[in-house]
């Protein structure tokens, strides 16, 4: 599939070229026109292919038909792709510029509007749609971080020092910037970035914060950082044929690998083969021999060196387990508390602020016959009315502690409990004798039962809310419009239920009626499938039946 998409995509890098030299009259030979270069593309979740032209915006097909496209007031450029920054937009970038592009709505289109214009150079900038913000780099500026509504976030520049030391730019403070695109990795929530003295940054998307900088200069100050997903950063050197992969959370040197001669201009992003699918092919004897594109190389290099054994998303389902059990257990231990405090005698057929207020007046009395011992003892006199009156009050104040720590403590009676195991023992031999016992035991016993039942219960409905918050349909978009988009299927299904049922009554039963039928028929069958698994209220049946085939 994705080798037919680039095909398609020639096809549209030829149609303008053969476009713009048609065009030229033949007494118009001896004047040269400029041909229309089209951008970088990108592939978009849809299937189609976006990619922008001189002052135009287009969207392809994947059989290479215009399904729409937009005028700007800048030309695009061409050496960036668009990029997708959720609910239906894109940013492009033009002459220095930002510019944000909405999808067409009911066949309006809307004009580009202004996103970011910072009057200075832009280097690339990047979009994270977890956390709705861009991250551009502006040229002799820094790292600059916006969210969607285009309020400023932060700015990071490569000069940064903690505790009195700096980090980063060694060997030329005054000089060092930013001379690289951000680089995002949604598996980590970080960003690479490099300055101009071959060091690599990374930050943390939720803020300034220089989670490690690692010094690539002695290899080589031109690289390209690609990172995984996987728990590791690629990063390769054309110039000396490396290919290096860093610890993703440390930025340590996990393993090196010679390959090559590399293609020193290749301007293209490296692609991770995260399933291993190209391993076969990798040959050191057979890739001595050519010069290779970086996308190749990476394909082979992290598909043979797999340095992590989780990938992204099964690193995230096991913090999601661990995170359900930690909640399971918390409101498991929430439940039980709340049983066994609900059985406290001093609670039975009395409101709980009668409870508060003599447990506050037995901390009050405490405190009370502290002062006043302490008082006692401070006293120059001691005659034996006072050591009395002392031991007295340590007495009273050892009763208000087996009070505070029993009877109105906000946890289980331990005397009612230690009674209640003594009439466990007597309850077989003298069962007439003690029929409240009998009735207590019962609603202890009872009771048990009822908390495990709360707690599946709880379990099952945590489990199900992480299940639905792993939808696809939820990455990026509200739940609003996962909700609207929900009823409206519901409301079409409905529809073509009243229109079969309308067709299947009529009298005439014709052949164009039929097909009609069977046309609706199939469309009912779509909207039932979407229905029950993209946009039904488990798990995605469709995304999970296709992990398992892969």
């Amino acid at each position: 599939m994705v080798d037919l998409r680039f095909f398609f995509v020639s096809l549209i890098i030829i149609f303008f070229f053969v476009f713009s030299t048609v065009s030229q009259s033949p007494d118009q030979t001896v004047e040269n026109k400029s041909l229309r270069v089209l951008s970088k593309t990108l592939i978009g979740d849809d299937g189609r292919v976006y990619a922008c032209s001189d002052n135009d915006f287009f969207s392809f097909e994947s059989n290479g038909s215009i399904a729409w496209s937009v005028h700007m007031d800048f030309k695009c450029n061409t050496g960036f792709s668009p990029v997708y920054s959720g609910f239906n937009q894109m940013l492009v970038l033009t002459e220095n510029r930002i510019l944000r592009i909405d999808f067409p709505r009911n066949g309006t289109k809307s004009e580009p509007e202004m996103f970011f214009d910072p009057g200075e150079i832009i280097l690339g900038f990047a979009v994270s749609i977890s956390s709705s913000s861009v991250y551009i780099t502006v040229k002799d500026h820094g790292l600059y971080a916006y969210n969607m509504i285009r309020q400023q976030l932060w700015i990071a520049e490569p000069k940064t020092e903690r505790f009195g030391y700096r980090l980063g730019c060694q060997k030329d403070y005054e000089n060092c910037k930013f001379d690289s695109p951000p680089v995002i990795d949604s598996c980590e929530a970080s960003i690479y970035i490099s300055n101009n003295e071959g060091e690599l940054y990374s930050l943390s998307l939720r803020g300034i914060y220089y989670q490690w900088i690692q010094d690539l200069s002695l290899v080589d100050k031109f690289f390209t950082v690609t990172p995984g997903n996987n728990g590791l950063v690629y990063v390769v050197f054309p110039t000396k044929s490396l290919v290096f992969a860093l610890d993703s959370f440390s930025g340590d040197i996990l393993w090196q690998k010679t390959v090559g001669p590399l293609a020193e201009g290749s301007g293209s992003q490296p692609v991770i083969d995260t399933n291993n699918q190209s391993t076969s092919l990798l040959l050191d004897e057979d890739l001595q021999h050519f010069v290779l594109d970086e996308r190749i190389v990476l394909a082979f290099i992290a598909a043979s060196n797999s340095g992590n054994p989780f990938r992204c998303n099964e690193r995230t389902i096991i913090w999601f387990l661990l995170f359900e059990f930690v909640i399971i257990v918390l409101f498991a231990a929430l439940v039980r508390f709340c049983f066994m405090f609900w059985k406290k005698q001093k609670l039975q057929g009395r409101p709980f602020s009668a409870f508060l207020d003599k447990r506050r007046l037995l901390h009050r009395k405490r405190r009370e016959i502290d002062r006043t011992i302490t008082r006692l003892q401070n006293e120059s006199t001691a005659d034996e009315f006072s050591v009395d009156k002392i031991n007295d009050l340590v007495q009273e104040r050892e009763n208000v502690k087996r009070k505070l720590s029993s009877t109105y403590s906000l946890g289980r009676d331990i005397d009612a409990s230690s009674k209640l195991l003594n009439n466990r023992f007597d309850i077989t031999m003298v069962e007439q004798k003690s029929p409240l016992v009998t009735d207590k035991i019962y609603i202890h016993d009872f009771i048990k039962p009822f908390e495990f039942v709360i707690i599946v219960l709880f379990a099952a409905l945590v489990r199900f809310c992480f299940m639905f918050w792993k939808k696809q349909k939820l990455q990026g978009r509200p739940f609003s419009a996962f909700l609207d988009k929900r009823r409206l299927l519901h409301r079409k299904r409905r529809e073509i239920d009243r229109t079969i049922t309308r067709l299947q009554n009529e009298s005439t039963a014709d052949e164009f009626s039929v097909d009609k039928i069977n046309d609706l028929v199939q469309e009912r069958e779509n909207v039932k499938r979407k229905l029950s698994s993209t946009y039904s209220l488990g798990r995605d049946i469709d995304a999970s039946s296709k992990s398992k085939d892969h």
